[in-house]
């Protein structure tokens, strides 16, 4: 979905407590995401019995490894929530960069280089 940019925007200054408040919402999702995923991957892994049947070491790597396939997404779907919120004062956007006539562009990530 792209939305255009009205000249006549205002831009707010990125203070420290408007990075806190936009920390904060991301923090606080991400923790409940992620103690959700884990009683979740626990549940699963108690039902399946897998851990049972391997030494406590695979078990220790077995379950760090699926915390983290696990956390990663949910993180990315908490700062995704975060972006979509409405603060009391402001909003988080994102707005493509607008290159000008006299900046030379950059072929950098760009397709067929």
């Amino acid at each position: 979905m792209s939305t255009p940019v009205a000249s006549g925007a205002s831009f707010l200054q990125p203070t420290f407590k408007r990075a806190a408040l936009i920390w904060w919402a991301w923090l606080w999702r991400s923790v409940l995401l992620g103690i959700g995923g884990s009683l979740f991957l626990s549940f699963v892994l108690g039902i399946s019995g897998v851990l049972n049947r391997v030494s406590d070491q695979t078990a220790r790597i077995t379950v760090m490894a699926l915390a983290v396939i696990v956390s990663v997404p949910l993180g990315i779907w908490a700062f995704q929530m975060v972006l979509e919120k409405n603060f009391r004062e402001f909003k988080v956007r994102l707005v493509p960069n607008v290159q000008s006539e006299s900046s030379p562009k950059s072929n950098f990530c760009q397709p067929g280089n």
